[in-house]
């Protein structure tokens, strides 16, 4: 193990590795990119956003789970907060819509809407040679789980908190 600082680099999942997609295409194309995604015996999705890019593939924002979700239905964007959930009867009622034969007809209708109608802005990047703790710092105060990597004015990659995580843990042997 090497004393010396950890830099981004080392720790990216190159760009062909992580979904990606371009702006102009849709949210049924969204969800196909993120299920082409998958591992484990139950294809699990191993990624819970993707990253969009213009005509010029660069960055232009990025699409989450939650992004695709309340896109699909309009009412989902009302569902509030709550402390506890018990089912209908309690202050949640609204949660039963994603059990209404609408949702999944409102999701069909949805489902060729641009992603760049629902993708959020990119606020934050690291540099390929910044160092690990730099982006962790900005995961941390930004409660973002991802963070592209940018070098000569280029998405290359994302750095996770999986492996800025796992990277921790082996140097400081916990």
């Amino acid at each position: 193990m090497s004393t010396d600082n950890p830099v981004v680099k080392n720790f990216i999942i190159p760009l062909e590795k992580y979904p990606n997609l371009n702006e102009n295409q849709t949210i049924h194309d969204a969800v196909e990119v993120l299920r082409s995604f998958t591992c484990g015996e139950h294809d699990r999705l191993r990624y819970a956003a993707l990253l969009v890019l213009n005509d010029q593939n660069q960055l232009v924002g990025a699409v989450t789970l939650r992004d695709l979700l309340l896109v699909l239905d309009t009412r989902l964007k009302g569902i509030r907060k709550v402390k506890k959930f018990e089912g209908k009867e309690s202050e949640f009622p609204d949660l039963t819509i994603l059990w209404e034969d609408s949702f999944f007809v409102e999701c069909t209708k949805r489902s060729h809407v641009s992603v760049k109608d629902c993708m959020s802005p990119i606020h934050h990047t690291v540099k390929a040679g910044d160092p690990v703790l730099k982006a962790l710092s900005i995961m941390l105060s930004t409660n973002d789980d991802i963070l592209p990597v940018v070098e000569n004015g280029r998405v290359i990659g994302v750095i996770r908190l999986e492996e800025i995580f796992r990277e921790l843990n082996d140097r400081c042997r916990i």
